[in-house]
């Protein structure tokens, strides 16, 4: 969330921009006046500097009202609601559509720290952090420790096809997607309470929270936890969200000779034509609007208090996302200042 900056504000990193680091380089101050701010860390970019790359995104939260749309008034809803993932429903429904101008402007504005697993980008000459803690807030998902000797980039691989719940579930196919699944969920009035829920949580997971291809797909791995409800229902899923989500939006660990220089990197990747962002970048622009109320009076959309779960439709609402102009003016305005 926003913090008022102190001593315990982000440190400052000893990587280098690829722009000469001047202290035009650093955040404006919080007072209103043009002159860097010295107790903040450099930015990513320059402060007068915006990259106008397209963001990619593979999450797609409108699965969220499709779900409660067809799984309407059935015990697996009913599961699913008074899960961990039931606090997704709880979403805004107004706050639901993505913004990539708003996730891309903080992006952008991010200040050069430390810490691999925490965002600090700067709004309004205040930084604002997005971490594991805030993610957890905005999504209410379980971000409690994984178990002993579990790490997402070496869990142990299962083969598509060859697990016992894959099978139950799929049958004989080794390729399926998202999308299908969707349209099992909607077409096959007589499929099982058992393979209901399955297929609803797996779509869920692949295609909201760890999505990381252009076309979502079942992960085996996720498929095989399946086999029991209660230690799927007990796995911290947003931490494995979060690492998913975090790990494309600050600079990579150096990985020669592909990555020299981690930051170099990351700035010529945000000043392509486009950039790729996985797992759920979403919380990011909820993070957004609860830090900085103001924006939410820029969504083209009137007021609405409804969440995911009132929606009736099986779709977000249509309408259109904050632009980059009204962000940079609620940035300048003096209540994002206080």
């Amino acid at each position: 969330m926003a913090k008022k900056k102190s001593k315990s504000s982000p440190a400052k990193a000893k990587n280098k921009d690829v722009f000469s680091q001047t202290a035009s380089d650093r955040p404006l101050s919080s007072s209103g006046s043009m002159h860097p701010d010295p107790r903040l860390p450099f930015r990513l970019f320059a402060t007068d500097m915006f990259s106008i790359s397209k963001l990619n995104i593979y999450s797609s939260p409108g699965i969220l009202p499709f779900l409660r749309h067809v799984l309407k008034d059935t015990p697996e809803l009913k599961t699913i609601w008074k899960s961990c993932f039931g606090k997704l429903f709880d979403i805004p429904a107004r706050q639901a559509p993505i913004s990539t101008k708003l996730i891309h402007s903080f992006l952008i504005r991010q200040l050069l720290c430390g810490d691999e697993h925490t965002l600090w980008s700067v709004f309004g000459g205040n930084p604002l952090r997005y971490g594991l803690q805030e993610f957890g807030t905005v999504t209410g998902l379980n971000c409690g420790t994984f178990l002993e000797g579990y790490h997402p980039d070496t869990a142990k691989s299962v083969v598509a096809g060859k697990d016992v719940v894959w099978k139950k579930l799929f049958g004989k196919k080794k390729m399926i997607t998202i999308a299908e699944l969707c349209q099992m969920l909607e077409k096959e009035k007589d499929m099982s309470g058992w393979k209901k829920i399955r297929i609803a949580l797996i779509i869920i997971v692949d295609g909201v929270l760890i999505a990381h291809k252009q076309v979502a797909r079942p992960t085996p791995r996720y498929v095989s936890m399946l086999k029991s409800l209660s230690t799927f229902f007990a796995f911290p899923w947003g931490r494995e969200s979060f690492l998913k989500t975090i790990s494309c939006m600050k600079p990579p660990k150096p990985s020669p000779p592909k990555i020299n220089d981690p930051v170099a990197w990351l700035v010529h990747k945000l000043k392509q034509r486009s950039f790729r962002l996985q797992g759920f970048p979403l919380s990011l622009q909820l993070v957004a609007f609860r830090a900085i109320p103001q924006l939410l009076d820029f969504i083209p959309a009137p007021p609405d208090q409804r969440t995911l779960m009132d929606l009736q439709d099986p779709y977000l609402p249509q309408h259109g996302s904050i632009n980059a102009l009204d962000i940079r003016r609620v940035e300048f305005s003096s209540n994002s200042k206080e």
